[in-house]
């Protein structure tokens, strides 16, 4: 018992919301954060269940994963495939949390623990950032200039996963597009692609224009047992979405273009993130080459 108060003291000091469960889904702990994210005394947030404090679209089957996260000790991960939760507070507001668990001894039981952090923040986060200095006049998304001041400061939540990816692309036939259509249909098929990158990519992952008709994306790995597989999906997900025709209004026919990537995961192809981008660079200049959909980093000689 001595143990389980000084966990809570401890618990309560971080700046992070806590939320211990056992294995029935019954919450058994809760910081002073976690509180104050909810808007629940911590006696009332006790006599709850996590349900209660997501949306309903996201309990499905809830207290079962809870239960078998639990009862097997299974790793810590990340609680969702974007690792985000629609949650909701005392008033009923909801808002979105990125989350993972653990598991913990508490009291003498098996339990589990989650992290909880306000997304919203977060995402304010990023559109205080997106400010004219940061971003890309024609698409919106940041430039090399934010990618620099990411690489110096290190001031982007992503860059704290302790696994990441990072994918380097080149789009194959731009140039004749610009040469047949001129340069404004190139600037709206440039357009139509970002909008595809931030639309349909996961909302975690970062997207940059770093040259004419260059991207870099970077993306968290959740499962860090399978980086390669995950990065392969990232790779085959670029490859479809930017290779999808499309339409432009005073062009008869749809418009096609295809995409070299380079892949690097950090920091298994490299400890340094800068290092591991000039590596996605002449990855992704070898699947040019070599006529390949992507390239991974820890393939070059």
């Amino acid at each position: 018992m001595e143990q389980s108060d000084e966990i809570s003291q401890f618990l309560d000091f971080l700046a992070d919301a806590i939320l211990i469960v056992d294995q029935h889904s019954n919450i058994v702990f809760a910081n002073k954060s976690c509180a104050r994210l909810f808007g629940y005394e911590r006696e009332v947030l006790l006599t709850l269940k996590p349900n209660d404090l997501m949306l309903p679209d996201a309990t499905n089957h809830h207290d079962a994963k809870v239960s078998h996260f639990v009862l097997n000790q299974s790793q810590a991960r990340a609680m969702m495939s974007r690792s985000i939760m629609p949650c909701r507070n005392a008033n009923g507001d909801g808002f979105n949390a990125r989350i993972s668990i653990a598991n913990i001894v508490f009291n003498g039981k098996r339990c589990g623990i989650a992290t909880l952090q306000d997304y919203s923040r977060v995402q304010q986060l990023i559109d205080e950032l997106k400010d004219e200095a940061n971003t890309d006049a024609l698409t919106g998304l940041f430039n090399k200039r934010h990618l620099d001041n990411v690489l110096t400061n290190q001031s982007l939540r992503v860059l704290d996963s302790g696994c990441l990816g990072v994918a380097y692309l080149d789009l194959n036939g731009f140039k004749l597009i610009n040469d047949t259509y001129g340069h404004d249909i190139g600037d709206q098929l440039l357009l139509e692609i970002s909008k595809r990158l931030t639309g349909r990519l996961r909302s975690s992952d970062i997207c940059f224009r770093v040259g004419g008709d260059e991207f870099l994306i970077l993306f968290n790995i959740n499962d860090h047992n399978n980086y390669e597989k995950e990065g392969k999906g990232i790779a085959t997900k670029l490859h479809q979405l930017i290779s999808e025709p499309v339409s432009i209004d005073k062009v008869d026919a749809d418009l096609t273009v295809g995409v070299s990537i380079g892949i690097g995961i950090y920091p298994h192809d490299d400890r340094e993130l800068s290092a591991l981008i000039e590596k996605t660079d002449r990855a992704m200049y070898l699947a040019k080459k070599q006529q390949l959909p992507y390239v991974f980093t820890s393939t070059l000689s």
